[in-house]
């Protein structure tokens, strides 16, 4: 194997390593913005399957579950509070 391979090797070696690092940051974006949302969905679910008992629901869309996936609790309350303010 002669220099030159090895020297083309490290760098294409070198070339991935650093195209690798700089790809994570937006993908792990991505796949936690979508994890939130999973979570905001399924909240949103259980939410209106316990409160049919006193006909309350909310609306699953993907703002409602991005918004109840970041904000959590207070934010299926504030959900819910302007549904029934707007009368939506």
């Amino acid at each position: 194997m002669s220099a030159g391979m090895v020297v083309t090797y490290l760098s294409v070696l070198i070339l991935l390593y650093v195209l690798g690092k700089s790809c994570w940051k937006p993908l792990f974006f991505v796949f936690s913005v979508l994890f939130q949302g999973a979570l905001g969905a399924f909240g949103i679910y259980l939410a209106n399957f316990l409160l049919t008992h006193w006909q309350l629901e909310v609306p699953l869309n993907p703002y409602n579950s991005l918004l109840v996936g970041f904000l959590g609790v207070p934010g299926l309350g504030m959900v819910l509070a302007l549904k029934y303010w707007f009368r939506i």
